[in-house]
C-alpha cells in the first residue's frame, strides 16, 4: 500500500514496547496500488515472495540528536568499513560524522569546498582510504572554494587533490582533459577507474563517464552534444551512480524519472521505469541477502523535479545474480511510502538516500533551507504499528 507521512514536531515520536508510535507524524493508506508510468507503483503482488513479510519504515526522532544548524543537507553517506554515517551540507561545517544512534562525532571545518553536491568512499589496494565530494561551486553557501570539479580527501578532511579544473568560469564539455560542468556524483569499481555523473540544473552536460585513475576519459555515454535525452544511455540530468556486485551500474536519471542500468562493460542492460513523473534523485543498495536466491534491496528517493510537495521512498528487490546480468527485477516496489515536504521558501527534495549494509535504516537528505536529515528504521517483523 502506499503511505503518507507528514511529519511536524518529529521529535515527539515516541517507542512503546515493540511498537512504533508517531506522534509527530500523521499517515495515510491509500486504498490500493498507484500506477506510474509504467509498471503499477504498489506493493508486490501477494503472490510475489517478496511479500511474504513486507518490511514497515518508521521515523526515528532521535537521528540526528541536536549538536549542530542543519542547511542544504545535500548528501549522506554510511562508511561500511567505520559504521559512521557522513553527511554533507552547504553551510558550515560541510561535512559531519555521526553514530546511527544520531550522536555526533566530528566535523571537518574545512573552507574549501563551495556548493558540496556528493560524497564517497574510495578503498584503494594499499590499504588507505579516501574521500570523493563533487562540487558545483558557484555559488559558494559553504566556503570559499570553487567548483565544477571533484575534490580528494584523507579520512581526516585534508584535501588531496582535484579531478577537473576548480575556478569560478572553468566549467565546460571538454573529454581530454576532462572538465565537468554541474559534476553529481562518482563511484568506483573493482579496477579502480571512477564513474562519474556530470550533469544538474541548467548545466552543459548530461552524461555518464569511466575515468581511469590517471585522470582519463576512458568511455562516455551522453545524447548528441551533451543534450537531455530519452534513449538507452542518454541522461537528462544524471544525479547519483552506484555500481553493484554484479558491476552493473545504477544511475539515477532524475527528469528522466527513471533510474538505468548498465553492465559490466557498459552495456544498457535495463530500466526501472515506474515512478510517474516524480524526478528520481536518490539510489542505494544494500548487500546481497544472506539467504534466498542472489538478491539486495535497492531505495530510491523521488520528487517533483520542481521542488516542493510530497516526495516518494521506493523499495525494490533487484536480482544480483551475476550470470545473468539483464536480470534486474520487477519495477513493482516491495512497499513506498510518501514524505510531505515542508514549505522552507527553498525548493525541497529528497535529494539522497543511503542504506545500513542489511537495510535496518535508511538515511535520507532533504535539501531545501534548514531541514534536517531524516532516520527511518525498520520495524521488527511481528512488532505492532500503532
Amino acid at each position: 500500500m502506499s503511505r503518507t507521512w507528514i511529519c511536524g514536531a518529529v521529535r515527539d515520536v515516541v517507542l512503546l514496547g515493540v511498537g512504533l508510535a508517531l506522534a509527530g507524524c500523521s499517515m495515510s493508506r491509500a486504498p490500493g496500488p498507484v500506477t506510474g508510468g509504467g509498471a503499477a507503483a504498489g506493493p508486490a503482488p501477494e503472490s510475489s515472495a517478496s511479500a511474504v513479510a513486507t518490511p514497515v519504515y518508521v521515523l526515528d526522532p532521535s537521528f540526528p540528536q541536536p549538536s549542530i544548524p542543519f542547511n542544504q543537507v545535500s548528501w549522506m553517506r554510511v562508511d561500511r568499513k567505520t559504521g559512521l554515517v557522513y553527511l554533507l551540507q552547504r553551510s558550515q561545517p560541510p561535512v559531519s560524522l555521526w553514530t546511527p544512534a544520531g550522536e555526533l562525532v566530528g566535523t571537518w571545518d574545512t573552507e574549501v569546498l563551495g556548493e558540496p553536491h556528493s560524497i564517497s568512499f574510495e578503498d584503494l589496494a594499499d590499504g588507505s582510504r579516501r574521500v570523493w565530494i563533487t562540487d558545483m561551486a558557484p555559488p559558494r553557501s559553504a566556503g570559499v572554494g570553487f567548483g565544477h570539479c571533484l575534490k580528494v580527501f584523507d579520512m581526516d578532511g585534508g584535501l588531496l587533490g582535484t579531478l577537473g579544473t576548480c575556478g569560478p568560469d572553468s566549467e565546460g564539455t571538454g573529454l581530454d582533459p576532462v572538465q565537468f560542468d554541474q559534476v553529481t556524483d562518482v563511484a568506483f569499481d573493482d579496477e579502480g577507474e571512477r564513474w562519474v555523473t556530470d550533469g544538474d540544473v541548467n548545466g552543459l552536460n548530461n552524461r555518464l563517464l569511466e575515468i581511469d585513475p590517471a585522470g582519463t576519459v576512458l568511455r562516455h555515454w551522453n545524447a548528441p552534444g551533451d543534450q537531455p535525452g530519452s534513449g538507452p544511455g542518454e541522461f537528462d540530468l544524471p544525479h547519483a551512480v552506484l555500481l553493484d556486485p554484479c558491476q552493473r551500474k545504477w544511475v539515477a536519471d532524475a527528469r528522466n524519472h527513471r533510474i538505468q542500468v548498465f553492465g559490466a562493460e557498459g552495456d544498457f542492460v535495463g530500466e526501472l521505469a515506474c515512478f510517474g513523473e516524480l524526478g528520481v534523485f536518490g539510489i542505494a543498495l544494500t548487500d546481497v541477502h544472506a539467504s534466498g536466491e542472489p538478491a539486495a534491496t535497492l531505495f530510491a528517493t523521488a520528487s517533483p523535479t520542481s521542488g516542493g510537495g510530497t516526495g516518494t521512498v521506493y523499495l525494490f528487490e533487484v536480482t544480483m545474480d551475476c550470470s545473468e546480468p539483464r536480470a534486474i527485477g520487477s519495477c513493482t516496489p516491495v512497499t513506498r511510502w510518501d514524505i510531505e515536504l515542508l514549505q522552507t521558501g527553498q525548493t525541497a527534495l529528497l535529494h539522497a538516500v543511503t542504506t545500513e549494509p542489511d537495510g535496518s535504516a535508511i538515511y535520507i537528505s532533504l535539501l531545501g533551507g534548514p531541514l534536517p536529515p531524516q532516520k527511518w528504521v525498520r520495524v521488527p517483523v511481528g512488532a505492532s504499528e500503532e
